[in-house]
């Protein structure tokens, strides 16, 4: 290779890592959400009558009512139509999907739930788990991003959150802190330092130590208090953005724990729901998705596709292992290129 052509194609390089960084991904652009072939069959889920005078829960309800209680009690803030809309793009109208559905929220897909884990410390409550992505119509690989109590102007990201475990949250659902494996994380808080929303481009792993790799659990314990976030000692804070990323912090000790039962089969399976509709007995038809009441078995893969995450900070995409941010690859490969370039001249 010429030394002009590897100058030119470094430069091109260290262009594409510039714009990775950009005003259009620190927004929370992401990519179009995965295309759909086909819908899943209806079913037969009603919802529960309201005995608290409050709205009750329905396929297409807009709540905003979230809440940890256990690992079967649990609510996740995803796109009210994943057909149009990624993790990242519907940071400003998600809707709260729940285990226990009420005040106007919807009810959780079966079969979207893979595992959970509910730790309850003196600083916050927190849930986290693995997710099926195609029961959502979430892409395979969508870095998705952070939902959080704060966002960029103070009043949240989506606005209107009302929480039943504390004063603040954060919450990740995406599929690249650990590859092949989507997590969900939320935490909430009464006091800030344990919920900030200033490390969106880190991840569940980073932000909310736990239990991500036990296969088919669900389980709830109590745990020790640990650090708020980005504390590592009394001389040692690291704040996103610096130059040398640490390790995350392990997990802090947990007691009292059990096993449980994984969350009682709703009957529900929303039309955009790919796992179902590769059953028989689906439609093949196509478009949109709605909420719909049915259960299935069968699998399926959803497609996808990687994106920024968003948050309250309007920072880019989450980590991809955990302990770097996908900004740090662009910087790698373009290392790369550098030094096998310079031994080609």
């Amino acid at each position: 290779m010429r030394f002009g052509d590897f100058a030119a194609a470094t430069a091109a390089l260290v262009g594409l890592v510039k714009a990775q960084s950009s005003t259009s991904i620190i927004s929370g652009d992401g990519p179009s959400a995965p295309s759909l072939t086909r819908t899943a069959a209806l079913g037969s889920w009603t919802p529960k009558a309201s005995s608290d005078g409050l709205t009750p829960p329905s396929l297409d309800g807009e709540g905003r009512t979230i809440n940890i209680n256990s690992a079967s009690d649990f609510c996740l803030l995803m796109p009210p139509d994943p057909t149009k809309d990624n993790v990242v793009d519907a940071e400003a109208i998600a809707v709260a999907y729940c285990i226990n559905p009420t005040n106007g929220t919807r009810p959780m897909p079966d079969g979207f739930i893979k595992t959970a884990h509910f730790r309850r410390t003196p600083q916050y409550v927190q849930i986290s788990g693995v997710y099926d992505p195609a029961v959502m119509n979430l892409g395979n690989n969508d870095c998705g991003g952070e939902y959080d109590s704060e966002g960029a102007e103070g009043v949240g990201n989506p606005v209107g959150v009302t929480m039943r475990n504390g004063n603040y949250f954060t919450q990740f659902v995406g599929a690249c802190d650990i590859p092949g494996s989507p997590l969900f994380c939320m935490r909430m808080c009464p006091n800030y330092e344990y919920c900030k929303n200033t490390y969106d481009m880190m991840g569940c792993l980073w932000n909310q130590p736990g239990d991500y790799d036990q296969p088919e659990a669900f389980t709830n314990c109590d745990a020790d208090a640990d650090l708020p976030i980005g504390v590592y000692n009394s001389s040692y804070t690291f704040r996103q953005g610096m130059r040398v990323t640490p390790t995350p912090v392990a997990a802090p000790a947990s007691s009292n724990c059990r096993t449980v039962a994984s969350p009682t089969a709703s009957g529900v399976t929303y039309t955009w729901n790919q796992q179902a509709a590769a059953s028989p007995s689906a439609s093949s038809k196509s478009g949109s998705g709605s909420g719909s009441g049915s259960r299935s078995s069968s699998s399926s893969s959803g497609g996808g596709s990687s994106s920024g995450s968003s948050s309250g900070t309007k920072s880019g995409a989450t980590s991809t292992s955990g302990m770097i941010n996908v900004y740090a690859l662009g910087v790698t490969a373009v290392l790369g290129v550098i030094v096998g370039g310079a031994l080609l001249v």
